[in-house]
């Protein structure tokens, strides 16, 4: 069956959908179909969107928190299994909505050629922003995520040993109690939590708790 001849077949239902259906091109993620419900959430035309190519993207999406969910969609393609899906968090500039609106989207493998090489991307989207407690905790996600990202190096810098202090620190533990459970001395307790202070650049207790919530050692 051909993408047109399928799309034929598709697009009677995806404009049921409550969600936007869109489906990409690869490789080069051209949008090839937009259900009209998203036509009309972005007030452009199908013809529009095509014609836009990369811009696309740029106009209608943050492309600050695209990077992580750009990398695993490649992996999904790699994978090539047409029946794996993978769920994202993504931000949507909306037509005369002056702030991002969060969606959540699900997307997967639409169609193959005749090798079996992925040829387009099916996506559904649904926006979540009369839902108040998820944009919250999707913006918390993306806050915590940065933070994982742009202090891995750091963190990865510490030992094995450090990183248990960092974790019992976390947990509100006195350098006493942490001298107990690791079998270590007091001074080597309060030796470990300068030298994890310099290293990561901290001061606090908090600070040891964000470290130990972003890199899951609680």
């Amino acid at each position: 069956m051909t993408i047109e001849e399928k799309l034929k077949q598709f697009t009677p239902g995806a404009e049921l959908m409550p969600g936007v259906v869109i489906v990409h091109r690869l490789p080069d993620f051209q949008t090839l179909y937009m259900s009209s419900k998203g036509l009309k959430q972005l007030d452009v035309s199908l013809h529009e969107l095509r014609e836009m190519g990369p811009e696309y993207h740029e106009r209608f999406f943050n492309n600050e928190d695209m990077e992580d969910y750009i990398e695993k969609i490649k992996k999904l393609l790699r994978n090539n299994d047409p029946e794996e899906t993978f769920t994202f968090f993504q931000q949507v500039r909306i037509y005369e909505r002056k702030e991002w609106v969060w969606h959540i989207s699900s997307t997967r493998i639409f169609h193959q050629d005749e090798q079996q090489n992925p040829t387009h991307m099916v996506t559904v989207a649904f926006p979540i922003g009369q839902m108040k407690h998820i944009p919250n905790k999707a913006e918390r996600f993306l806050a915590e995520n940065e933070f994982y990202k742009k202090n891995l190096d750091k963190f990865m810098a510490l030992g094995k040993r450090a990183k248990e202090v960092l974790r019992l620190v976390a947990l509100g533990k006195s350098s006493a109690e942490i001298s107990e459970e690791l079998c270590i001395s007091v001074d080597t307790v309060n030796t470990h939590r300068k030298l994890i202070k310099q290293k990561l650049g901290i001061s606090s207790v908090y600070e040891f708790t964000e470290y130990a919530h972003a890199y899951d050692l609680i």
